[in-house]
């Protein structure tokens, strides 16, 4: 079988496609169901299905030292505080590793434990709309959107309101460093608050250590299995991946579930009238909006074939998750916002041994945001302004988007 190619249309970096992915993503799906990508050096999977099977197979890893084109790893010695912080992170490790921290971890987002981050939540999302006041208007991706989250974090971790800087200087670190397209001056610049960020981390552990408490942290420290606990060096490592998959995720998550929200009046009009359907509502702006630019990567450990496709070994593999959600033969009018729709073949936040540990994490904080924001602002409207942040290496990220209080 030929390899089919993508590059003469395929940009997810393009202004066109930050704008609205929706007629390139239906083009992908339609006509090259499985392609390769010469731009990520990369094979591209569409498709519910096609994407099932590959977040199953077990020689598509997630181990990116896999990868035909990664760096030689250094020493552990060499390596500098961002660059162990990633050794360690949940995402890349091998399956082995993968199993046993996710294992170590799962106790700390009990629904014990995320019932009391909830409260916490809702504390620090009154505080940010009471900072935001009664504007006639507000820029709520950078008011709401980009703070709230990072914050969120802040508080399950346990980490002081007057640190709140510090920790996110870190979360920009992780989020922006792995960031492959950043000359080494930029990622020096993106990193430079890790070392200070993991520094307060460590100092907290050590605390928790000596005086735990019923939290998060200290839920980690007392966590065994088999004579096996979590080093500093781990926990710090879980904190990162929270922080990549649980605020970058909500930042956008956020701004999208209010732009669909506002701009389907009807779907808004039946969430008032029945806060039952906000979870419905936030699986359907994650079905519904592609806030992402790439997909899930995943790295060949052997040769293998897909439909006919030969995937060599340390080839990487892009599974792009947001053609799942178009996908007509799982998704009656998948280009309509129904917030009621059933959602219980979503891969939005995964499948299988790596299906995301802080779903719970994300979906509590948006759901607090959601009733506090109309609760303050029950008239909202959006604004006239929309501008991308074009250079944000793997998402459709809002700078500004304007709402309208409507306060009289």
């Amino acid at each position: 079988m030929s390899v089919q190619t993508v590059d003469h249309f395929f940009n997810p970096s393009s202004k066109d496609f930050i704008h609205d992915p929706i007629p390139t993503l239906e083009k992908l799906s339609s006509e090259f169901p499985i392609s390769r990508f010469d731009g990520w050096n990369a094979w591209l999977i569409t498709g519910h299905e096609n994407i099932i099977n590959c977040l199953l197979d077990r020689r598509l890893s997630t181990d990116f030292n896999l990868w035909e084109y990664a760096p030689e790893k250094k020493p552990l010695e060499e390596m500098d505080a961002f660059e162990k912080l990633m050794n360690n992170n949940l995402f890349f490790l091998d399956r082995k590793n993968h199993l046993r921290l996710r294992k170590l971890a799962l106790p700390a987002f009990s629904p014990r434990i995320m019932d009391q981050m909830k409260a916490r939540f809702q504390i620090l999302c009154k505080e940010r709309f009471d900072e935001i006041g009664t504007p006639e208007s507000f820029n709520f991706a950078k008011e709401v959107s980009e703070m709230f989250p990072t914050q969120a974090i802040a508080s399950l971790v346990g980490i002081p309101r007057d640190k709140f800087p510090i920790f996110d200087s870190l979360a920009y670190g992780v989020v922006r460093g792995i960031n492959p397209m950043l000359t080494p001056d930029q990622r020096k610049e993106a990193i430079k608050g890790v070392p200070e960020g993991l520094e307060l981390l460590n100092d907290l552990i050590n605390e928790k250590r000596t005086h735990p408490e019923d939290d998060f942290l200290s839920t980690l420290i007392l966590a065994e299995d088999e004579g096996s606990k979590l080093s500093n060096t781990e926990m710090c490592a879980l904190v990162g991946a929270v922080l990549g998959a649980g605020s970058d995720t909500a930042v956008d998550l956020h701004s999208y579930l209010i732009k669909n929200l506002l701009s389907h009046p009807n779907q808004l009009k039946a969430l008032k009238n029945d806060e039952s359907l906000v979870q419905g509502a936030i699986s359907e702006t994650l079905r519904y909006e592609p806030s992402g630019k790439t997909g899930l990567a995943r790295y060949a450990s052997e040769d293998l074939d897909i439909k006919g496709n030969h995937i060599q070994k340390g080839q990487m593999v892009q599974l792009i998750t947001n053609t799942a959600g178009m996908d007509s033969s799982i998704y009656d009018e998948p280009r309509k916002f129904d917030i009621r729709r059933n959602h219980d073949k979503s891969i939005s936040f995964g499948q299988g041994p790596h299906y995301c540990i802080g779903v719970t994490l994300v979906r509590s904080q948006t759901e607090v945001m959601l009733k506090e924001l109309f609760k303050r602002f029950p008239d909202l409207s959006m604004g006239d302004e929309i501008i991308y942040d074009y250079n944000h290496h793997n998402a459709r990220r809002m700078d500004v988007m304007t709402v309208k209080t409507n306060i009289s």
